[in-house]
């Protein structure tokens, strides 16, 4: 009798699924919504993937949603992070839907994706890496609201489309050349957690009508806002003056009404860079 029970428990094991669990840097290929993926773990003990398509940019075409999951060998994997370069040059994508689950999209995730018109935020994302979305020049609008806290250089550099920024608290910093050439943006606003602002970080956004930073800015980068030829006005709240290079304002025009606090109109009017500037308004 025991020797009946002990093969039937043998056959059941052999019928159960072996749930072998990969480990980090190993991966497997799998078919979602007709996109061929690889996974590649990242955390294996928790089973944590990277997500980048395998199948041909010819192919990919249209609005696509990516997997927030995937099971191999009896293992449920999570997608968290977008692979560098994934995405790049996908020029039939005309939007994303990024899994509820990413944490992360990496360097050139989808730089050149010239098609993208919309892509969303999910919460958990909080860092978006080095030119990842260079050159998406059909994206209209980003909202930074989920919990981002790390921004790449030039992300979203050559988006031509994008009219509108919103910022969430968590971001302190614009780093260099992040909104380089984004003819589009009509208007630059800085909330009050930004306390920098990179090297060309709104150069060549030629169609801004207006410059408003908030009390805490400190610094500005060479050419933050060099090439804004369009900007009828600037206005900035901080007492001090933001330290600023000779080129920082370059091609804007000098006669412009600048808004500043009204203590302070003479340390802008003498502070390198802000001495461009010929009309000041003491206001806050």
């Amino acid at each position: 009798m025991k020797a009946k029970i002990f093969t039937l428990l043998l056959a059941l094991a052999a019928a159960l699924p072996s749930c072998t669990r990969l480990n980090s840097g190993e991966s497997f290929n799998q078919t979602v919504g007709g996109i061929e993926y690889n996974f590649e773990v990242i955390v294996s003990k928790i089973a944590y993937v990277r997500l980048t398509p395998v199948s041909d940019p010819s192919v990919v075409k249209g609005d696509i949603t990516l997997p927030t999951t995937a099971e191999y060998d009896g293992v449920t994997y999570t997608v968290t992070q977008i692979g560098q370069r994934a995405f790049r040059d996908y020029t039939g994508i005309t939007s994303v839907i990024l899994p509820r689950t990413l944490s992360q999209i990496e360097n050139e995730a989808f730089a050149g994706c010239t098609s993208l018109r919309a892509i969303n935020t999910p919460q958990p994302l909080s860092v978006i890496g080095e030119y990842a979305f260079d050159g998406c020049s059909a994206l209209k609008a980003v909202s930074l609201e989920a919990s981002i806290s790390e921004l790449g250089r030039g992300a979203f550099r050559g988006c031509a489309s994008l009219e509108e920024l919103a910022f969430t608290p968590t971001i302190t910093e614009i780093p260099d050349e992040l909104f380089s050439g984004c003819t589009g943006l009509k208007e630059i606003s800085l909330p009050s957690t930004i306390m920098h602002v990179g090297a060309s970080a709104f150069e060549g956004c030629a169609s801004a009508r207006s410059i408003k930073i908030d009390r805490s800015l400190q610094e500005m980068g060479a050419r933050a806002f060099s090439g804004c030829f369009a900007v009828e006005s600037v206005s900035c709240m901080t007492a001090t003056p933001p330290v600023c290079s000779a080129d920082t304002f370059d091609g804007i025009p000098a006669g412009i009404p600048v808004t500043v606090p009204m203590a302070n109109v003479d340390d802008y009017r003498y502070s390198s860079g802000w001495n461009r500037f010929s009309n000041y308004i003491g206001k806050y």
